[in-house]
This record gives C-alpha cells, structure tokens and sequence, in this order.
C-alpha cells in the first residue's frame, strides 16, 4: 500500500530535491505538494496523507498557523507533521513541538537522515 506524503514547501529547489530523494529510495510513497500552509490544510482535509512534512516560513499561510489548524481537525489531528524548516535554534525545536510537530527537521536536508525519519512515521502507522 503506497504512503501519501504532503509537502508543504514554497521553495522549487527544496520541493525538488525531497521529490528527488523519494523517488530513489524506493520506498512506496506518494508525495503531494502544497506551497503554502493554506494549500496544506485544504489538501489534507480533502485527503489526509499518511505524514506531513511543514516548511515553517511560507508566504499565504505558514506553518506556524498551518499546524494548529491541522491538529484542531477531527480528520487530520493524528497525522504526524515533521517541521521541515531552516529555523534551527533551541527554541524553535520546542516550540513546534509544543505546535503539535512530532519531529523538528533542520534544513538543509541530509537525504539519508530525512529518509530515515519519513520511514520512522510511515512504519508507526502500521
């Protein structure tokens, strides 16, 4: 059964590259793209994916106000949302923990870390 991954990503070159990285991995996933948090909560309440993956800094609607929207739905709450973000002091780690994130994920991205953590979501949901 394939996985459906939302990125939430404003950035071509990052939506790209995590693209590119999931297409050689061989995992059996599906990855939708929005590239704004306005875009991420129609999409996931339309059809929620398996996992998401929130840039924190987007124009329209970021994650910051994005996650809490998602996590206040009855379809989309238990979803497990990773901040894909360049913010990455202390704070910022705890506060999208506290948003409801499951994982703080610094950009730029190591392919094989960000592989390892999709996996370790995609897995816990059976």
């Amino acid at each position: 059964m394939s996985h459906k991954i939302l990125l939430v990503e404003d950035d071509e070159d990052n939506r790209d590259l995590v693209s590119f990285v999931l297409q050689r991995s061989q995992l059996d996933v599906e990855l939708l793209i929005a590239e704004n948090g306005e875009e991420a909560v129609q999409m996931a309440t339309a059809n929620p994916p398996h996992l998401i993956l929130m840039d924190m800094q987007m124009p329209v609607m970021d994650g910051w106000h994005a996650v809490p929207l998602i996590k206040a739905d009855e379809r989309t709450k238990n979803i497990p949302i990773i901040a894909f973000t360049a913010q990455a002091k202390p704070e910022d780690k705890v506060k999208t923990k506290a948003l409801g994130c499951v994982e703080h994920y610094s950009k730029p991205m190591d392919p094989e870390e960000l592989l390892n953590l999709i996996q370790k979501y995609l897995n816990s949901q059976g």
